[in-house]
Order: structure tokens, then sequence, then C-alpha cells
């Protein structure tokens, strides 16, 4: 769905976390290190725990909880990760990202007001990767930092030697 037909259009936000949830699932499985391991789990534990707490917002509206995956999508994911260095990768990973920031500011400026604690966490929860890639890609400290802020059951950081 590509218009902003409220309540029709908060779906979205479901499947975009099972597509990230499925997405990162795949990436963990072959992280090429440690760390890549790491910031995969910990966007993955994300995309799980946001994944959950979106069900009642959907039940709420009506929405089916079904999860629809794209195989191919999936597969291209791990194909950019394995086909190219980590800084390109992110790169390449960034205007996705990006599309979905602004695609998630669309629906929450559709939605009433009883609703917007939920659509405004979605675009914090999607900002949140934005900040992780550009950290990362400037190789800031603490990459993951906006992201962990947002789980209830961070993974725990690897040991690095």
């Amino acid at each position: 769905m590509t218009d902003t037909d409220y309540p029709g259009c908060i779906q979205e936000l479901y499947q975009s976390e099972v597509l990230g949830e499925a997405a990162f699932l795949a990436l963990h499985a072959v992280a090429r290190n440690e760390l890549d391991r790491y910031y995969f789990g910990t966007i993955l534990q994300l995309e799980t725990e946001t994944k959950a707490r979106l069900r009642p917002f959907l039940f709420k509206h009506g929405m089916a909880l079904e999860e629809q995956t794209d195989a191919a999508q999936i597969e291209g994911f791990v194909a950019a990760y394995q086909e190219h260095p980590w800084h390109e990768f992110l790169a390449g990973l960034q205007p996705l990202v990006d599309s979905f920031v602004a695609r998630f500011r669309e629906i929450a400026e559709v939605g009433p007001a009883e609703d917007q604690d939920v659509l405004q966490s979605m675009v914090i929860h999607e900002q949140a990767f934005v900040t992780w890639i550009q950290r990362e890609l400037a190789g800031e400290a603490n990459p993951l930092e906006a992201v962990i802020n947002q789980l209830q059951y961070p993974l725990p950081e690897p040991e690095m030697s």
C-alpha cells in the first residue's frame, strides 16, 4: 500500500517490522564477525520487540496480524552484505531506511490524535536506524545507542579483543 488511507496504511508499519525482522535474522546468520553479529542481533531484537508492540495497535483497528515476507528481498539484503564492504553495505542501506522514515512520517500526519503515541514511536524507531548508519559510517562511538535505548530486552555486548 502506498496511499495514506487511514487506518489501512498502518498495516505498512507492521509489515515493515516483519520485513526487518526477517532481513536482520538472515543477516545475523551470515555475519562476517562478532561485531556485525551483535549489530544485526540488536537490530533484530528491536524489530521483534516493535512488531510485538504493534500487534495490539493493529488489533484495535481490525487489521490482520498475518506476516508477509518477500524472500527475494531478504536474499537481496544478504547478497548486498556479502558482496560489499561494510561501509558500502550501510551506505546502500541508508536510502531504503530514509524512505521508511519519510513514509512513517506521512502515516503519522494522517493519523488521529489518539494514535499519535504509537505513530510517532514508529518514526523514532526508524530514525534510530538512520542514526546507527550515520554514526557507524562516521566512526563514532556507540553507534547503536539510539537503537539500544528503545529496547526492553537488549542483547549483551560482545567482548571484543
